[in-house]
């Protein structure tokens, strides 16, 4: 089972998620999110209209938990399509026979497979005790403070990007956060020595790990200038749902 989340823009500007979810070789569709984009009011009864072959429920990952859902085929979708009123329902059945279906049917090149371990996790256990007594990791202070604060609101950092590389924000951070050293706190360049950071696909490289006395500055870094200033231009071209969370973190 994979799954995929892509996002639909009507005329109106609007910006919903389309959940795909593929089974068997088939692709899904979370009836919820379908109704809502069509304007359908009660979900329920539009779904228990379509044939049996054309529904099913099942367990996904949603915002961080698994909930059970009602999923429709790709026949199901069309159904409520010409079912729907909406002067956008036209425009929606013309994206996803059009964008949507044929990426998925290539293999994910269009949306992201969210169901992967993300690296950002695997690279957190597999390096949190290799920092020395004293000292702190980019990723490990960032998988608290980025991690799971876009967990909590119901986002997911997915393992890769829709060009297949993997999504390493704490790269961005750790670059981003040596040159604030060097502009603001010159005399605290040289309270750092560098470790063997592991990759999944086990490849070492050396990074930084900064002296405690470093980490109310690195934490007024991350929530005062790099969230506010730099997450949205980072993930823009990566995983644009994350977007709708970056604004959610400044509150």
């Amino acid at each position: 089972m994979q799954l995929q989340i892509f996002e639909f823009e009507s005329d109106d500007s609007n910006l919903d998620n389309l959940t795909t979810i593929e089974i068997d070789n088939e692709i899904w569709f979370v009836a919820n999110e379908v109704c809502r984009l069509l304007d359908i009011k009660n979900a329920s009864d539009a779904v228990s209209r379509l044939d049996d072959d054309e529904k099913q429920t099942s367990v996904i990952p949603i915002s961080g938990q698994n909930r059970q859902v009602n999923l429709i085929s790709e026949s199901g979708l069309y159904a409520l399509i010409f079912k729907s009123n909406k002067p956008s329902a036209k425009q929606f059945r013309k994206w996803v026979t059009k964008e949507v279906i044929p990426s998925i049917r290539k293999k994910g090149s269009y949306g992201i497979n969210r169901l992967e371990t993300p690296n950002f996790i695997v690279r957190f256990n597999d390096n949190w005790d290799r920092t020395d007594k004293g000292y702190f990791s980019v990723i490990s202070e960032l998988f608290i403070r980025l991690y799971g604060r876009f967990e909590k609101i119901g986002y997911q950092i997915p393992n890769k990007a829709f060009t297949g590389k993997e999504i390493r924000p704490d790269v961005s951070v750790g670059l981003r956060f040596s040159k604030f050293l060097k502009q603001k706190y010159p005399e605290h360049l040289d309270k750092f020595k560098m470790y063997n950071h592991k990759f999944p696909d086990g490849n070492e490289v050396e990074a930084r790990q900064y002296q405690n006395i470093l980490l109310p500055i690195f934490i007024q870094f991350v929530d005062e200038i790099w969230i506010p200033e730099c997450a949205s231009d980072y993930f823009k071209d990566r995983d644009p749902i994350a977007l709708n969370f970056v604004p959610k973190l400044l509150n």
